[in-house]
C-alpha cells in the first residue's frame, strides 16, 4: 500500500509540475532559451557567464553590472535565483563544476559541451506596464537555458537525403579527409569490405570507428567544423550503439548504387543504408520533435577568430558548417520541417563570441563580417516572422586592453595570460576583415588570435565575479519585452 502512495504521490508531483510550467507559458512567464555553437565557440563558458551575472544582479548592495538591461537600469529587478528545472530526464548544466575550474588556481575553462543540459533560473522583477502593474508589485520570469552541441544541428541536410546521395555529399569531402593521416586507415579498411558479402557486425564497427577518428581528427587536430554524423564527435548517450557504426561509402558510382539497391537484406551495403535510415528516424528526428520545437529564443555562438587564423580551407568550412546550422531556422522550407520546426522561435540571436580577445577597435569588424556570414540566414528567418539580431560579445572577460608606442604612434594591445603557456603576454591581434575574406586576404593577412586562460577570480563581496562585454544588450534583446 505504501508503495502504491508513494507511486501517487510522484505521479501527483509530476503532473504539478506540468501544470505549473503550463501556467507560467499561458501567461508569458516562461522562456525556453537554447545555446548552441560549433566546437570552440565558447557555449559553457558563456552559460557560466551569464548566469553569474544574473545571480549577481539587483538592487541590494549590488552594484549594476549590467547597466543597458532596462530591468536592471531602472531599478526594477528584485534578483535573480536558481530554481528546480522542469525536465527530468535532462542533464542539468553543471554551473558549479565549471565555477570550481574558473576558481581554481591557475584558472582553467570549463569543459565543453557533450551532451544536452539545463538550467532554470526565477528572475523576479517590479511589472511597470500592462495589467500585471496593477495587480501586484512582483513578478517572476523562469527562464530555462538548454545547453546543446552545434554538431547536433549539422545533421539536419541528413534527413532529406539517402544513403548514396550522403555518401556522395561525403565524397566532395574527400580533399578534407586526405589531410588527416587517419584518411588512409579508413580508406583501406573500407576499400576491403565486400559490399555485396553478408554484413560482419564487427567489421562494421571497426570501420566506423576509424571513420569516427578521421572526423575527430579533421576537427580537433585540423580545423576543419562540418563533421557529419554530429554524434560521431559527440554521441552521448548513443556512444557504443550499432546505430552509430556508419560510414559513407565514398566514390561510389550511379551504376554502382542501382546494383548494391538491388541486392538481399544482410549484404553490408544494405545494412549500413538500415542504419542510416534509422539514425534518421531514431536520432536525428527525436532530437528537433522532443527539444528545438520546444524552443522560444535561440542564441548561436560563433568563434570568427580561429577560422581566420587557421586558413581559407578552414574559413569556408564554417561557413558551410553555418549555413547547415542554419537551416535549422527556416521554418517554411519543407513539409519534413514544417512537422518537425513549429515556427515558435520568435528571437535568433548570432553572437560573435571571445571578442575580449581582439582589440577594442576591430569588435566593429567582427560584428559587420558575422552578419556577412549570416545575411541570407538572416533575411530567411525575417521572412518567416523571426526577429533576427547579431553582436559581438564576452561573456567572460579575460583580457585587459591597453595602448603601447610603436614609433611615433600608438597602437591598441590586448593584455592577457596566453592559455598555452600560462604566462602574461600583450600582443596585437592583427586586423578582422570587415567583410567576407577574398582570396587576397589569406596570402597577405597579419591575423594571430591568441589563446587566453580566464581571468584569475578574486573574491568579492559585491558583483559578479567577471567583467562581460555586452552581457546587458543581449540580455535586453532576448528578455528585455518580458520585463516590462
Amino acid at each position: 500500500m505504501g508503495s502504491i502512495n508513494r507511486s501517487f504521490s510522484k505521479l501527483g508531483k509530476k503532473v504539478s509540475q506540468k501544470t505549473q510550467a503550463f501556467a507560467h507559458r499561458t501567461s508569458d512567464k516562461h522562456i525556453r532559451l537554447a545555446v548552441t555553437g560549433l566546437s570552440g565557440a565558447g557555449k559553457t563558458a558563456f552559460i557560466t557567464g551569464l548566469v553569474n551575472q544574473l545571480l549577481n544582479a539587483g538592487l541590494i548592495g549590488k552594484s549594476n553590472n549590467l547597466p543597458l538591461w532596462q530591468v536592471t537600469r531602472e531599478e526594477r529587478l528584485y534578483g535573480v535565483k536558481r530554481d528546480l528545472q522542469p525536465d527530468l530526464t535532462v542533464a542539468s548544466f553543471d554551473y558549479e563544476q565549471a565555477m570550481a575550474s574558473l576558481k581554481q588556481t591557475p584558472s582553467q575553462w570549463p569543459a565543453s559541451t557533450r551532451s544536452i543540459s539545463e538550467l532554470r533560473l526565477a528572475i523576479r522583477y517590479q511589472p511597470q506596464k500592462g495589467l500585471l502593474a496593477k495587480l501586484t508589485d512582483s513578478a517572476t520570469l523562469y527562464l530555462d537555458i538548454i545547453d546543446y552541441p552545434g554538431e547536433w544541428l549539422l545533421d539536419l541536410p541528413m534527413l532529406k537525403q539517402s544513403f548514396s546521395q550522403w555518401s556522395m555529399s561525403q565524397t566532395r569531402r574527400e580533399h578534407i579527409f586526405k589531410k588527416s593521416d587517419c584518411y588512409g586507415p579508413f580508406n583501406e579498411a573500407v576499400s576491403q569490405l565486400d559490399l555485396f558479402g553478408e554484413a560482419d557486425a564487427a567489421q562494421l564497427k571497426q570501420i566506423a570507428s576509424l571513420y569516427q577518428q578521421l572526423l575527430l581528427d579533421c576537427v580537433n587536430g585540423h580545423g576543419f567544423y562540418y563533421a557529419q554524423p554530429g554524434r560521431l564527435l559527440l554521441p552521448g548517450e548513443l556512444v557504443d550503439t550499432p546505430v552509430l557504426a556508419l560510414f559513407p561509402l565514398l566514390g561510389l558510382s550511379a551504376k554502382t548504387v542501382t546494383q548494391l539497391d538491388a541486392g538481399a537484406s544482410n549484404t553490408a551495403y544494405q545494412v549500413l543504408k538500415t542504419r542510416y535510415k534509422q539514425y534518421q528516424s531514431k536520432v536525428i528526428m527525436p532530437f528537433y520533435r522532443e527539444y528545438f520545437a520546444k524552443f522560444d529564443r535561440q542564441l548561436l555562438l560563433v568563434d570568427c577568430f580561429t577560422p581566420l587564423n587557421s586558413g581559407k580551407d578552414q574559413f569556408d568550412d564554417m561557413t558551410q558548417a553555418l549555413n547547415g546550422i542554419m537551416e535549422s531556422f527556416k521554418f517554411g522550407q519543407s513539409n519534413i520541417l514544417k512537422r518537425l520546426f513549429s515556427p515558435r522561435i520568435d528571437k535568433l540571436l548570432f553572437a560573435a563570441s571571445k571578442v575580449d580577445h581582439i582589440t577594442r577597435d576591430q569588435q566593429g569588424n567582427v560584428l559587420s563580417l558575422l552578419t556577412q556570414l549570416v545575411k541570407q540566414s538572416q533575411k530567411q528567418a525575417k521572412f518567416e516572422g523571426c526577429e533576427v539580431e547579431v553582436m559581438a560579445i564576452s561573456a567572460i572577460k579575460a583580457t585587459k586592453h591597453a595602448m603601447v608606442r610603436s614609433g611615433s604612434a600608438e597602437v591598441e594591445v590586448v593584455h592577457g595570460v596566453d592559455l598555452s603557456q600560462q604566462k602574461t603576454v600583450t600582443v596585437f591581434p592583427g586586423e578582422v576583415p570587415k567583410m567576407l575574406p577574398q582570396a587576397s586576404f589569406w596570402d597577405t593577412q597579419g591575423f594571430e588570435f591568441t589563446h587566453f586562460a580566464p581571468p584569475q577570480v578574486t573574491a568579492s563581496t559585491q558583483g559578479a565575479d567577471f567583467e562581460h562585454i555586452r552581457l546587458d544588450h543581449l540580455l535586453q534583446y532576448l528578455l528585455g519585452d518580458k520585463l516590462n
